[in-house]
């Protein structure tokens, strides 16, 4: 405490008053008692002026501890009130200040204590916004994060773990407490694991019809010792699938390649040796050899137009056209096709009534001929039925047929590339047909589904839009 502050002063004047009054009281008994004589002329009457000197002792003291009481109070109350306002901050109330009026070292002890809950409270109010805005960043993951500390003990999670898992009721007897968020223990297992020895583990798990891609990683804490584990579960499902299709894409390019060739060269072998003498069965074999290549020369041309179609590169011109003549077209060129098959073609439409639409002709051809040459190779027995419906916006196509049908779930894949209803892929076409009619009909902002029940039949549609008024031309509108 420095020599110049208030305390100080306060306790020396305090001294000095008490230091006065003493030598006061103490001067009047001995005056009193002597009464100016020598000691021994003064023993007689020195009882009465004894006792009146004690009595001036007894009251001046009183005064001395009055007046030092007064003093301490008033030196006390901002003490206190400093006491009081540091204990409320030490329990968390940061708003609470103490007394900076007070004078001397108190008043600037008091200064000193708000300024630093200033400071506390502008720290914690930094870090609780920077906790919400990483719990806020964890909460939108689309991957689901559970984090443990070194006893194993979940420290946090986000929704997305709730996605991918089932959470379990609360059991009495669960042997694992952490089997109710997420029910596997091998999950739990690796957790352990990876906090018993140090080492990231990763691994793929399935769950809900999903597959994640589990990625557990350890925290290590500034002494270097492992303080606990995140999990990282990630939805590799879309990933997995593309993966198999893409596998699938080429098994089935290879096979559609591989039968054609082996058919080729079961044929040219016995040709090149010699063996076919007979010029009829050469001819047959000549008519195989070039029937086979035929449908090398299609599955490249389909293959090079879907590549074509998904690239954006090939442009497909629009204008407006009459279904009338396109839809009685094709079907006139497949009603034998269907005869020979044992099956009914017909149209249940009159087209000359369907309206305009704003289309490629060449393409609703096309479409046409993909999805009734489709209905004729997977009907046995029954009929293909082409008809249409329409409305103020668009014309709604239909090809349906008695065929085999599709598997409900193998309703999805159907448009994907070498789909095939028979899995041995038997040889009817290439499974192109229906990834090129969606892409042609994507290219024209059309639309197309797939109704079917397995053994009863399949329908396909699709849309044509009708033209706007923009898309009319005088010249087409004459026509």
């Amino acid at each position: 405490m420095r020599k110049n502050s208030a305390l100080v002063k306060r306790a020396a004047l305090l001294a000095a008053i008490a230091v006065a009054i003493a030598v006061a009281v103490g001067l009047s008994v001995f005056f009193v008692v002597s009464g100016g004589q020598a000691p021994s002329a003064a023993r007689d009457g020195v009882w009465i002026p004894l006792v009146s000197g004690v009595a001036g002792l007894i009251c001046a003291l009183a005064a001395i501890w009055l007046m030092a009481e007064k003093l301490m109070k008033k030196a006390q109350e901002p003490v206190e009130k400093l006491r009081d306002a540091a204990v409320a901050m030490s329990e968390g109330d940061l708003d609470v200040r103490a007394d900076e009026s007070a004078e001397g070292e108190v008043g600037q002890v008091a200064k000193a204590v708000n300024q630093l809950s200033w400071q506390l409270s502008r720290n914690l109010y930094t870090l609780i916004v920077e906790r919400n805005r990483l719990r806020n960043m964890l909460n939108g993951l689309s991957e689901g994060i559970v984090a443990i500390d070194r006893e194993g003990k979940i420290t946090h999670t986000n929704p997305a773990v709730e996605k991918f898992f089932t959470r379990r009721k609360i059991a009495l007897h669960l042997p694992d407490p952490r089997m109710k968020l997420i029910d596997d223990k091998s999950v739990w297992e690796d957790f352990d694991r990876v906090i018993l020895t140090g080492e990231p583990s990763t691994r793929n798990l399935n769950s809900k019809d999903m597959i994640l891609r589990l990625t557990i990683t350890p925290i290590v804490d500034e002494i270097g010792s492992i303080a606990g584990a995140v999990g990282l579960f990630s939805d590799i499902t879309q990933m997995e699938r593309l993966e198999k299709t893409r596998r699938d894409y080429v098994s089935n390019v290879s096979h559609e390649l591989r039968t054609p060739l082996t058919a080729m060269r079961a044929l040219i072998e016995p040709l090149k040796e010699g063996m076919v003498t007979e010029e009829a069965d050469r001819q047959r074999y000549y008519d195989i050899i070039l029937r086979e290549i035929l449908r090398l020369s299609r599955l490249i041309n389909d293959q090079l137009e879907l590549s074509r179609l998904q690239s954006g590169t090939l442009a497909i011109q629009k204008s407006v056209i009459t279904l009338d003549d396109v839809v009685y077209d094709v079907c006139d060129r497949y009603v034998t096709i269907a005869r020979e098959h044992g099956l009914e073609l017909r149209v249940d439409t009159d087209f000359t009534q369907a309206p305009p639409v704003y289309a490629n002709a060449d393409r609703v051809e096309q479409m046409l001929i993909i999805l009734v040459d489709n209905a004729i190779k997977y009907t046995e027995t029954g009929s293909v039925i082409v008809s249409a419906d329409w409305d103020e916006e668009k014309v709604t196509m239909h090809v349906k047929d008695t065929g085999i049908g599709i598997e409900e779930t193998d309703l999805p894949y159907v448009f994907d590339r070498f789909y095939k209803v028979d899995k041995a892929h038997s040889g009817k076409g290439s499974g192109l047909g229906l990834s090129i009619a969606k892409e042609l009909l994507k290219q024209m902002n059309e639309d197309i589904w797939v109704d079917s029940e397995k053994g009863v039949g399949t329908e396909f549609s699709f849309t044509i839009h009708l033209p706007k008024k923009e898309d009319e031309s005088p010249e087409e509108l004459r026509d």
